[in-house]
């Protein structure tokens, strides 16, 4: 179900978080283009939650639904093409995505007062193979050693840390 109905809506939101300023102080704006990398950002969840997802369609389907002026005054359709689109992509990629989401969610958090009462930690599991000396570096950060292991090899050793 497409909600192109609630799209202002839903950038007020996107406003209220500050998200293209958040990505645009991880990606600075170039002085060439014309969409900073948060606005084509913006650009990309409204046509996401509308329904379309090819790259080429967003600048055209945002200018129908009349969100081209919320977005950006003066901003045209071709403004939003899949190259520079694309580029904003890959822009995010190569800033580590996990930083840009973990910064805006910790925004989100902050600023609709989530409280955390729990803390997840997703833990990942190192299996060894080899021969290890028992005992080496004894109290310095991560070593080899048996343990409980997610994928239930025990039998392997696998990296500790003290803690």
């Amino acid at each position: 179900m497409a909600l192109r109905h609630n799209l202002p809506l839903v950038l007020g939101v996107l406003r209220q978080l500050g998200v293209a300023p958040l990505i645009d102080s991880i990606i600075p704006p170039h002085p060439e283009h014309i969409v900073s990398a948060g606005r084509a950002v913006e650009a990309l969840v409204l046509a996401i939650l509308d329904g379309h997802h090819a790259l080429y369609k967003v600048g055209r389907r945002l200018d129908e639904r009349g969100m081209l002026p919320l977005l950006q005054p003066g901003l045209e359709p071709h403004s939003l093409h899949d190259t520079r689109l694309g580029q904003t992509l890959d822009a995010l990629f190569g800033a580590n995505l996990h930083q840009v989401f973990s910064a805006i969610a910790l925004r989100a958090l902050e600023t609709y007062q989530v409280e955390t009462p729990w803390i997840h930690q997703d833990t990942t599991t190192i299996g060894l193979y080899g021969a290890y000396e028992d005992g080496a570096d004894e109290g310095k950060g991560p070593r080899p050693a048996n343990g409980y292991s997610k994928d239930g090899r025990g039998d392997l050793k696998q990296v500790m840390s003290q803690g």
